[in-house]
């Protein structure tokens, strides 16, 4: 197949450019190297991929890149929380507007399928011991999480093509990059370099994390298995962040501190996924839990 990845370039984008690459697809990276290097992409050039710069807020750029192509994967996205709350405009400009001209781009040439990259961030605060499902009540609490619910409400409106969204909860793993980097790389950066291990508030708070190898597999299940739907992709299990910070340290077998600072300006509380949608409808099975950690320490 011929697969077109934007932000192919960044966390997400390399871990799943080379499992692609593996299954025998010719893959195009469209990506504005924003959050990335076009310098940290050699192997994939090697590997023959074609790289191409460029900005889905342009639609000629990205109606250009499109022609031709069998599926796209829309990972392109302004990420981060704290520079949404900084700068609003610019996460929906990228964010919504950005896949508008995805959207139109693909139909104009008659890309059969389309994955798109959401977030759990959608649902906003959850319930403790309450798993979210995908119809759950939505209601963000950030402007990053605000511009992913309107970005999917856009791909709703445009029944016209195949499009999978994959609402991705806390993904983990080798090579993230310092603005996607979660608790859990945080953590390791602190324990490398022997320091305390800072949580912010009461550490209380629950996450659902999810491996990039399988965030990765997920996508594939999409593009084999998927039609017009929505779905959860997580471990669909919950951990606190105390608790996560003390299975780092026995893992590390150092003898680090756990340090609780003041909580982060629109920090949810509790996520937890059910992610029985997904394995039912796409035949999504995670296979790797927190032992996968012990890699990352290494």
């Amino acid at each position: 197949m011929k697969i077109l990845v934007t932000g192919g370039a960044g966390f997400i984008g390399k871990h799943l450019v080379k499992y692609l690459l593996d299954k025998g697809n010719t893959i195009t990276i469209f990506d504005n190297f924003s959050n990335s290097e076009e310098k940290s992409l050699e192997y994939y050039i090697k590997s023959g991929v074609k790289i191409v710069n460029g900005d889905i807020r342009k639609f000629d750029e990205i109606l250009k890149e499109t022609e031709d192509q069998d599926v796209l994967i829309h990972l392109a996205a302004k990420i981060s929380v704290s520079q949404s709350i900084l700068n609003p405009s610019e996460t929906f400009e990228v964010n919504v507007d950005g896949t508008k001209n995805v959207l139109e781009a693909c139909k104009k040439n008659y890309v059969k399928k389309i994955i798109i990259a959401s977030s759990a961030a959608v649902y906003g605060e959850g319930s403790s011991g309450m798993k979210l499902i995908e119809s759950a009540k939505t209601n963000p609490i950030s402007p990053y999480g605000k511009s992913k619910l309107k970005m999917e409400q856009e791909i709703e409106k445009n029944n016209k093509i195949d499009c999978v969204i994959l609402r991705f909860f806390n993904i983990f793993g080798i090579g993230q990059t310092p603005e996607y980097a979660g608790v859990i790389t945080k953590f390791i950066e602190m324990i490398s370099s022997n320091k305390p291990l800072e949580i912010f508030g009461d550490g209380m708070q629950t996450r659902d994390f999810v491996s990039i190898n399988d965030v990765v597999e997920s996508i594939y299940d999409a593009i084999k298995n998927g039609k017009n739907g929505t779905y959860n992709i997580a471990s669909g299990k919950a951990i606190t962040i105390n608790e996560l910070a003390e299975f780092m340290i026995s893992l590390s077998k150092k003898d680090l501190e756990i340090h609780h600072i003041s909580e982060k300006h629109g920090d949810i509380r509790y996520s937890e996924a059910d992610i029985s949608l997904a394995k039912s409808k796409i035949g999504y099975v995670p296979k790797l839990g927190l032992n996968e950690i012990k890699n990352m320490l290494m």
